[in-house]
């Protein structure tokens, strides 16, 4: 066993030991030599969503070398001793099969999450057509309070008939519906729920959390301006046809309809308080790269 164990050290070990010793001393070098030519830059649409989407497929492959590892060793332990090959098979099965199981969790998420950070682009596309020197987008304002786990508002529009904070959420489409069903590239807005086809569920989830998003916003800017702050959500479906069968607190949109529903409003806002909001809104939707 330990000439096995020696080979297995060598043969895989020692290439991959010495690549990792190589990446960890270039990157070091190349620190020590050059600096960036920028220290920060504004977030870019997704910008969360893609952190997560990159820390899940680094998890997801850390459990995959596991199982590897874990499969490698075992068949070494069975090869070793031919008494040990029920001691190394049941072991060596269950470690393998709950890193499997966590990687198949794993790159079911990163799916989900990569979905919706393909949907917040595709929004933050059309917004920022949009951009002017009288309407500026915001993307992926990050809120970090005490006790409570990280969050953040997708999009912020801030035009001179107000603010709007937009809310994202990307869904799946059936491929069939049954006659007579509701068609499957189309959500219903009934003003208190999402009614999407079948066998999808109603939801009320994302309407609160783009209401919550909007309220909290509210909060924040009308604190910083000592004045109040008017926050009005949205929530916006990709990909989907959205029929309005009832009005409530929040505005629900395909991304197409962006246009036309930020545009022609009447003004609410002096300049000097949109300078202001512009100035705050700015200095949270920017990345530091220093850190």
């Amino acid at each position: 066993m330990l000439s096995q164990m020696w080979f297995l050290l060598l043969v895989p070990g020692l290439p991959l030991g010495s690549l990792l010793l190589w990446i960890h001393a270039t990157a070091k070098n190349r620190e020590r030599q050059f600096r960036r030519p920028f220290d920060e830059m504004p977030r870019p649409a997704g910008y969360s969503l893609q952190k997560r989407a990159a820390d899940i497929m680094d998890k997801f492959t850390d459990d995959l070398m596991l199982v590897m590892v874990g499969g490698v060793m075992s068949w070494a332990l069975w090869l070793s001793d031919k008494k040990l090959m029920w001691l190394a098979l049941v072991p060596g099965l269950i470690f393998c099969s709950i890193f499997a199981y966590r990687a198949k969790s794993r790159i079911i998420s990163y799916y989900n999450h990569r979905l919706g950070l393909l949907g917040e682009q595709v929004v933050g596309l059309i917004l920022d057509r949009l951009s002017s020197d009288s309407v500026r987008v915001f993307h992926d304002l990050e809120v970090a309070e005490p006790g409570k786990k990280t969050w953040n508002i997708d999009h912020i529009v801030l035009s001179p008939a107000g603010v709007f904070a937009i809310e994202t959420k990307t869904h799946r489409k059936p491929k069939e519906t049954g006659p007579g069903e509701q068609a499957g590239h189309k959500v219903i807005f009934d003003g208190q729920q999402l009614l999407f086809p079948a066998p999808m569920r109603a939801d009320r989830h994302e309407l609160a959390q783009s209401q919550n998003n909007a309220e909290w916003l509210e909060r924040k800017l009308t604190d910083l301006n000592g004045t109040s702050i008017q926050v009005s959500p949205v929530l916006v479906l990709p990909g989907w046809w959205v029929e309005g069968k009832g009005k409530g607190s929040v505005a629900v949109l395909n991304p197409k309809g962006l246009p036309s529903f930020l545009n022609g409003r009447p003004s609410i806002f002096s300049d000097r308080q949109f300078r202001a909001i512009q100035a705050q809104l700015e200095e949270r939707c920017r990345i530091d790269l220093t850190r």
